[in-house]
């Protein structure tokens, strides 16, 4: 071996490379020989020893799926006469595959016809593993990149972009090709959505600040096409090993869908759904606002309590339906007399509010007459009859002597009480006088009418239906309490109960309407014979009675006695019992509440969580309470086919209540349309004149 053959093989060695050669018979490199030195051998996994072999036998060592490929790369070196490379795999004896990587140069002889190629070869395993390894390390990004739901865009240490998914291709409207080395602000073009103006680019305040920045709300993208999306976006660093910052990646979503549903729950929080006016809990606020005011600024305000005179009439005689519009009409007619400034709200019911700030008594008084005088002149026809309207109206000053907004809505609620007294459709403005007054009035009036009914009897029960919807049919109604007076008028519940509650009467009246349950259920068992009743028994379940508890109710330590006392009396079976409380008397008395309901759930009665949905932490509590049945709030069933943000609302509740195991009861399910909407949302119970009316619970009660 000269001198630079063995240089040259020494060189070889150490880049760990062998030489192989090729003979060509008749042009074709598929019928010749290779020649392999010991260490090229050694590559294909045989003995390590120089080797001549059949191109052919040369092929059975190269993986099967490469050597199409092996052989069409020589042949068209050949033809070439020039120089090639490749790469391809060899399967060694044991079964393991190699990557090698070649190089020659094809030599012909004195006719200028190919006869061989010589070159070297060399194992670049290791290599193309950590390729394959990294390649599907980026495709299975890619993938999962555009797999996701949220736009993720890349920017280098500039802020110029490098990458988007597909996701922020369709919303942004830009293609990475297109965006390629655009400042990222152009391409990701955020601006706030209530002023308009471009805002502290998320990527390039993380690049400054070389930190993670948090979720960004009232963001909106302009896109290329110059449509308006509401986004919530994020951005954090990408640091290299080295801890070199190598960019950012910003992370954004369509939040379009959610923000537009909670400025709509946001609204409706604060408003009135039937009127649009805001609501109670609202004006309240404001009414505080307007008393910091006054007793920080030394402003002077005045507040308005309007209560409708002839409502009950029309509602009685028309309906709730033209109870309605009566409102809505009254609502944009007041609406538009007041002054920009002025704010109307429905406090419930019939009753308004009006709060005029920067507004002397006097001024007010003469606002207050012209609206009595733009009510009494209105005239409201239904189904070709005309009604005329009054109204009663209290006024109070709110000044830096006015204490508190409690005592305003009463004072002003007080004012308008004794305007009625005095004869109705007319204004009072409150004095300090009037309180023992009004309180001596309301005190004698109720007290005297609720003992009156206790002591004559005049208390009644009817029931309304609660009726399952998908499955069995069942007796289940809804006991509600009545006072049939010695007049023969029969007052509903939300006449009396206020002023129960107010003079600590309910926790008679409830223990009163717990045992009259009792004893109607005894009444109905004893009337079947012996053999009709264990009959009715297997045929078909108990019927099952809903009745409402208040919240003093709750924290009444011998209620819990009272009721078992009664069910011993009476033989009643506590699975017949159900027991309704309102989602607002549960959460102020929650522990008691807890202990209540878990001692009576053990005995099998079953408890129902009435007006759910009235509250915005209602989910929270459901974890901690044996609830049976969710009562949706009526506020957001009655327009329920029309109003696509309270049927997102009940579909909700629904749904958690089903997760959690309990089953759901939508109220006030006045019409067909309603009907249909919540069977399709699969709401267990309907409650309502679409499917029953109210009636006496015994036959002959009138």
């Amino acid at each position: 071996m000269g001198d630079l053959q063995r240089r040259l093989h020494m060189a070889l060695e150490a880049a760990h490379m062998a030489i192989w050669d090729s003979r060509i018979v008749g042009g074709l490199v598929i019928d010749g020989t290779v020649s392999w030195s010991a260490k090229g051998a050694a590559l294909l996994g045989l003995e390590e020893r120089a080797l001549t072999q059949s191109f052919r036998s040369f092929l059975h060592c190269v993986h099967a799926a490469d050597r199409d490929g092996v052989v069409r790369v020589l042949q068209e070196g050949v033809q070439k006469r020039g120089s090639y490379a490749l790469q391809y795999r060899v399967v060694w004896p044991d079964g393991s595959e190699h990557w090698l990587s070649a190089k020659a140069q094809v030599f012909m002889d004195a006719s200028g016809t190919p006869e061989r190629t010589l070159g070297i070869i060399w194992d670049i395993t290791e290599h193309m593993l950590r390729e394959i390894m990294i390649a599907e390390r980026k495709e299975l990004a890619e993938v999962t990149l555009n797999s996701i739901g949220d736009g993720v865009m890349t920017t280098d240490p500039l802020g110029k972009t490098r990458y988007l998914n597909r996701v922020a291709e369709q919303l942004t409207g830009w293609t990475t090709e297109m965006a390629q080395d655009l400042d990222i602000w152009r391409v990701l073009h955020l601006i706030d959505e209530n002023t308009g103006e471009p805002q502290e680019h998320v990527a390039i305040k993380c690049l400054q600040q070389r930190q993670a920045i948090g979720v960004s709300s009232h963001t909106q993208l302009v896109t290329r096409e110059g449509r308006y999306i509401a986004v919530e976006d994020s951005a954090a660093p990408i640091w290299s090993r080295e801890g070199e910052l190598l960019g950012a990646v910003v992370v954004f979503r369509d939040v379009s869908h959610e923000r537009k549903l909670s400025q709509q729950l946001s609204w409706q929080a604060t408003h009135d759904t039937l009127t649009g006016l805001i609501n109670r809990r609202e004006f309240e606020h404001m009414v505080a606002s307007a008393l910091h005011t006054a007793k920080e600024e030394g402003h002077a305000h005045a507040l308005l309590y309007l209560d409708l005179d002839q409502f009950k009439v029309i509602n009685d005689t028309c309906g709730h339906g033209a109870g309605d519009v009566l409102l809505q009409l009254l609502a944009k007619m007041l609406q538009a007399q007041m002054r920009d400034s002025d704010i109307l709200a429905r406090l419930g019911g019939d009753e308004l509010g009006v709060l005029l700030p920067h507004c002397p008594l006097d001024h007010a008084r003469l606002i207050g007459e012209q609206l009595r005088q733009s009510i009494r002149d209105f005239r409201f026809a239904w189904d070709s009859r005309n009604f005329e309207l009054g109204v009663s109206i209290g006024i109070v000053e709110i000044n830096q002597d006015s204490k508190s907004m409690s005592e305003l809505l009463s004072a002003a609620d007080q004012a308008c009480y004794l305007a009625k007294e005095q004869g109705r459709n007319r204004i009072h403005v409150y004095q300090e006088s009037d309180v023992m007054l009004a309180q001596r009035h309301g005190e004698m009036l109720w007290i005297s009418r609720l003992n009156e009914a206790f002591t004559h009897d005049y208390f009644r029960l009817y029931a309304m239906p609660i009726v399952h919807l998908h499955e069995q049919q069942e007796n289940h109604d809804e006991v509600l309490l009545r006072i049939r007076n010695s007049k023969g008028d029969l007052i509903p519940p939300g006449a009396f109960i206020p002023a129960a509650e107010r003079y600590d009467m309910m926790i008679s009246i409830d223990r009163w309407v717990i045992r009259a349950v009792c004893r109607h259920i005894q009444s109905v068992r004893d009337s079947l014979p012996p053999i009709d009743a264990m009959a009715e028994s297997r045929r078909r379940a108990p019927a099952l009675y809903s009745v409402n508890l208040s919240g003093m109710s709750l924290a009444d330590t011998g209620l819990q006695e009272y009721i078992i006392e009664q069910f011993v009396q009476y033989a009643i079976a506590p699975e017949q019992i159900c027991f309704e409380i309102t989602e607002t008397a549960v959460i102020a008395n929650l522990p008691k509440a807890q202990v209540f309901m878990h001692k009576l759930k053990v005995l099998g009665c079953r408890f129902s969580l009435d007006d759910f949905g009235s509250g915005f932490s209602s989910f929270g509590y459901l974890k901690a309470l044996p609830v049976d049945y969710l009562k949706i709030d009526g506020v957001f069933v009655r327009d329920i086919a029309s109003n696509a943000i309270n049927r997102a609302m009940v579909k909700a509740i629904n749904e958690v209540g089903h997760v959690m195991g309990i089953e759901t009861v939508a109220e006030y399910v006045e019409n067909d349309d309603a009907l249909a909407v919540i069977r399709e949302l699969g709401i267990d119970y309907a409650q309502g004149y679409a499917v029953g009316s109210l009636r006496p619970l015994t036959a002959g009660m009138d």
